[in-house]
């Protein structure tokens, strides 16, 4: 099959290079910025998509010029046939095939995926501490995470952590993730809390990244380096560099100075629907129309139509209010 490197643009011009993946709705977890916040952990459908289906479908996206797939959820680890997804796709874009997980399973599987084909793994920690950690996720559940994070280094994967910031909830975490970092000189990155339907989004709990930023430098007593740049393709998180270590800090501005401008993703969900722009552009099923035995060729038009709707940015920066049809679970974050 031809392949056609830098050949997905969205209707502004902007190259589209980066797949994110939902492989499920399912998760082990009910953190409070993701699930309504009913107090309960809730039992999701079974995912609608097959191995199969995620595969065939992820090379039709490849074919275009897809370079880089994450594979999110829910929570991915929940699949037992992830290692063969994995394996599936990593060919397609020559071993960039990365992972977002809760890290609750990771641990013993992180040798099986890497041996799949994985290359690196983003693992969501809020909290540093144990029962600050089961407050936010409804399950006391801290010690298989830093476990899971030990098992991925060992064997190989690049590692990083996730960490998204409620003021009210886990602020005071803030430093101690940081500290995490330096002395085990990985990258956390802290991420702004955005609005999801039913989680409860309120400005009182935002916290801007100049203030996350602010709160490490002065938890730290030192100025943090900034590094340049590697692409959207690397993330959109601004790093920087901890003096005297190999740790690194990163923040997600998503809604204090959105990347917009630069977008190269679009999202797939775990129902086969294509979501071009995370708050806004309703979905359209690809799934459907590959189980009626859609051509190749159907299947680009449907994506390349999508994509010429693509939003300039989206609705919040413009004042309006975002598309919150759907969870954080639903969509992969």
């Amino acid at each position: 099959m031809l392949r056609l490197r830098d050949g997905l643009k969205d209707g502004l011009g902007r190259a589209i290079t980066y797949l994110r993946v939902s492989v499920t709705e399912q998760c082990n977890l009910a953190c409070v910025y993701c699930k309504p916040r009913t107090g309960t952990l809730e039992r999701m459908e079974t995912p609608a998509m097959s191995r199969n289906e995620v595969v065939q479908l992820v090379k039709v996206f490849t074919s275009l010029g897809i370079r880089k797939v994450r594979l999110t959820g829910g929570e991915p680890l929940l699949r037992r046939d992830l290692e063969t997804i994995v394996a599936g796709i990593s060919p397609e874009v020559e071993g960039r095939v990365h992972l977002t997980t809760n890290g609750i399973h990771l641990a013993r599987r992180a040798r099986g995926l890497r041996e799949a084909g994985l290359s690196g793994v983003n693992i969501s920690l809020d909290a540093a501490d144990r029962s600050t950690f089961e407050r936010l996720t409804q399950k006391d559940g801290l010690g298989k995470v830093l476990a899971g994070l030990e098992a991925a280094r060992a064997v190989g994967l690049k590692a990083k952590l996730n960490a998204v910031v409620l003021r009210g909830w886990n602020e005071d975490q803030i430093l101690p993730l940081a500290r995490l970092a330096q002395q085990d000189g990985i990258q956390v990155r802290f991420i702004e809390f955005m609005p999801y339907q039913g989680n409860g989004w309120g400005k009182d709990q935002f916290m801007p990244a100049a203030e996350i930023l602010r709160t490490v430098q002065e938890g730290l007593g030192t100025d943090l380096e900034e590094e340049p740049g590697l692409g959207l393709e690397e993330g959109p998180a601004r790093l920087f560099r901890i003096p005297g270590s190999e740790g690194k800090v990163g923040v997600i501005s998503t809604l204090s100075a959105d990347f917009c401008d630069r977008c190269n993703r679009v999202r797939l969900t775990s129902r086969g629907e294509l979501k071009a722009c995370l708050f806004g552009n309703q979905p359209v099923d690809l799934l459907e129309p590959l189980r009626q035995h859609a051509s190749h060729d159907d299947l680009v038009r449907l994506i390349r139509q999508a994509l010429t709707e693509k939003l300039d940015c989206h609705p919040m920066r413009r004042g309006d209010q975002p598309n919150l049809t759907q969870g954080m679970w639903q969509v992969g974050g």
